[in-house]
């Protein structure tokens, strides 16, 4: 099945974004978990009074779960992937800082020529579309 290009589209930027995302989200959680609670002067203060009621409502949060899901799609993928397409991954979508690498560019990268390059990236891009559910199998 081929991927439709709306979709093509829309999981790129997810594994293109997959290094800030994952860096973002430890932070985020190790914040939420090692944070204190701090007095806003209200009683009660609007907080779960359970530290564990509080750790849980905030990294299940709509963003916070969304954010897991993509992460996990591309570690899942990614780590099936023998090592030499592993290196073409990561030239493809995470050497270059706000754009992916052209494809006759990553030939001087890696040991395939643009042809299966390009098939690399599209099966990689397709798997992670399936582990989402953006795309069918």
């Amino acid at each position: 099945m081929k991927v439709p290009r709306d979709s093509w589209d829309i999981i790129q930027k997810i594994i293109r974004r997959y290094p800030e995302q994952k860096e973002e989200y430890e932070e985020l959680e190790q914040e939420i978990r090692e944070g204190t609670y701090h007095a806003d002067g209200q009683p009660g203060g609007g907080m779960p009074g359970n530290p564990t009621e509080r750790i849980a409502l905030q990294l299940h949060t709509p963003r916070m779960e969304r954010i897991r899901k993509e992460i996990y799609a591309v570690e899942k993928v990614y780590t099936l992937l023998p090592e030499e397409h592993k290196k073409v991954i990561r030239v493809r979508f995470w050497s270059a800082r706000y754009k992916n690498m052209p494809y006759l560019w990553m030939e001087r990268c890696v040991s395939y020529k643009e042809a299966q390059i390009r098939r690399i990236c599209g099966k990689f891009i397709k798997e992670v579309g399936i582990a989402l559910g953006e795309v069918g199998k």
